[in-house]
């Protein structure tokens, strides 16, 4: 009889454990959710498909799932994959097709409705906290970053890029095979010059040639759509203008019958 209670009581102790471990592992996952900031997460996430990524395609080496840039391991990654951008103005929710006009209310609504399907507890990396890393107050300009831009640039110490150093040559370690083969060096090489070389204040907030010349590209599009704006706005006021002085000078030269009859009359 004590036989049974005792392993009853056992089970029973080991039951408590379990939930302990599964409530505090739930606790975790939803502290990392409230401090990390999505908006962040997403600039980070795109400076990862456009430039990382590609790296690794390249080389045709396959990036260690240890590593936190990993999709696997993205926070938000399920969330962002609910998501259907229809336009700037128009979102709509996979889940439940219900539609927003901003990106802001589609977030705040997988929140409060999805949140069970958005989130797992097995990924737990907030990429928002590699924003610093990354470099994604010059690379992805947010207005959350503002004029802080400049002023980081005007103020910058070179000690403040120490802990990012550090923190760059252990994703290094952790994403790269450990391997001595071409290819493996050839990624390493090249995260390290796209990466960690660019930690320190010469270089932090020089952009690549690509985003460079992209920024070229938009400004003259701009330019060039702002002046043919303007050209075909002055050009319609213009005839109007013009159409509105003929008649008033036509009007002007031309007298009524009426008018021609009692002139006559007078004389």
């Amino acid at each position: 009889m004590d036989f049974f209670i005792g392993r009853t009581l056992s089970k029973t102790r080991i039951l408590s454990a379990c939930c302990l471990i599964i409530i505090s592992i739930s606790t975790i996952h939803s502290n990392i959710l409230d401090k990390c900031s999505i908006s962040q997460s997403r600039l980070a996430r795109s400076i990862l498909n456009e430039i990382i990524f590609p790296l690794f395609k390249y080389t045709g080496v396959a990036m260690n799932e240890l590593c936190p840039f990993h999709p696997k391991h993205d926070i938000y990654a399920i969330h962002e994959q609910m998501k259907n951008k229809i336009s700037d103005y128009d979102w709509e929710c996979q889940m439940c097709g219900k539609r927003f006009y901003t990106e802001n209310t589609f977030d705040l609504h997988i929140g409060n409705r999805h949140e069970t399907n958005a989130y797992s507890t097995s990924r737990t990396i907030c990429l928002s906290s590699y924003c610093s890393l990354l470099r994604c107050s010059v690379l992805k300009p947010d207005i959350d970053y503002g004029y802080q831009v400049f002023w980081d640039e005007a103020l910058c110490d070179p000690k403040s890029f120490e802990a990012i150093s550090k923190q760059c040559e252990d994703i290094l370690n952790k994403c790269t095979p450990s391997g001595n083969d071409s290819s493996s060096t050839q990624i390493r090489q090249l995260l390290q010059t796209t990466l960690c070389d660019q930690l320190s204040c010469d270089r932090y907030w020089i952009l690549p040639d690509s985003h460079i010349q992209t920024s070229v590209w938009e400004k003259v599009l701009t330019a060039f759509i702002v002046t043919a704006g303007l050209l075909t706005y002055y050009s319609v006021i213009f005839m109007r203008l013009s159409s509105s002085f003929c008649r008033l000078r036509i009007s002007s030269l031309s007298i009524p019958r009426s008018s021609k009859k009692a002139f006559r009359s007078n004389y």
